[in-house]
């Protein structure tokens, strides 16, 4: 351990005896960012991960530049996650913290998805997220197709559009809708996923019970299509009557 690693865990020890007060948080984020210790600082993100302290120590990680998302890549690549871990209904800490780190590389590569690099990195980091997604634990399958969003090609729209219309839980089916709009902020044509999706979608509102999972639908396919069905304050309120009647337009028009 350097000494640099060594004074970041004693300023940590230090905030969680004040019970980590804002400022002295946000100045400590800043110093992890901006150190060259790159092991260090993720050491203490993945401490916080494990304590689940939403403290955002990784929100700085992106100051670490092309050397810190190698970095990310090479821990990833040092997992080893077995069909067993898999089919846990609660996953292991190991498959856990692989999940995190490869969310935090995808929204990494996110915010800088002008870079000449980007396309590089999601392609590496694609085949992580696709075997972690077959996660038994519906927290992490959210988390994996949130990212996916950020990330995916135009390979990945059949296997989101399944997510979307089968997936068991009704926030990944919502989510699986979210990222398939999110691909079009990315590296996926807008034109291209409006017409390989509008049929999905138009199924996928339709047929979902979950009201909240039908408003998010609805939202995505929106933003998507460039139409206004939904409010966000209807959405976040779960205005059952604002929600059926924006369904009813949305599969109205998917189905032209």
């Amino acid at each position: 351990m350097s000494n640099e690693t060594e004074d970041f865990e004693q300023t940590y020890k230090a905030l969680e005896k004040e019970n980590f007060p804002d400022g002295k948080r946000i100045r400590f984020i800043a110093e992890l960012g901006a150190s060259s210790d790159i092991e260090g600082h993720f050491r203490l993100i993945c401490r916080t991960w494990k304590e689940e302290k939403n403290l955002r120590l990784e929100s700085s990680f992106d100051r670490h530049g092309e050397e810190g998302l190698r970095f990310l890549l090479g821990r990833l690549g040092q997992v080893e996650i077995p069909d067993a871990l898999l089919q846990r209904e609660e996953a292991s800490e190991e498959l856990r913290e692989a999940v995190f780190t490869a969310y935090l590389l995808a929204e990494i590569l996110s915010q800088g998805r002008h870079r000449e690099y980007f396309s590089s990195y999601c392609e590496e980091l694609l085949p992580f997220l696709l075997r972690f997604i077959e996660t038994e634990e519906d927290f992490l399958r959210e988390k994996c197709l949130i990212a996916l969003g950020w990330v995916a090609g135009e390979r990945e729209i059949p296997f989101l559009t399944r997510k979307m219309l089968e997936d068991r839980d009704a926030f990944c089916r919502a989510w699986a809708a979210s990222s398939l709009m999110q691909m079009s902020f990315h590296r996926v044509n807008g034109e291209i996923l409006q017409e390989e999706t509008k049929k999905d979608f138009a199924k996928a509102i339709e047929e979902e019970k979950d009201l909240q999972a039908s408003g998010i639908m609805i939202e995505a396919a929106q933003t998507l299509f460039s139409k206004k069905w939904l409010s966000a304050s209807a959405l976040e309120a779960e205005d059952e009557m604002q929600i059926e009647k924006a369904r009813c337009s949305a599969v109205r028009f998917l189905l032209k």
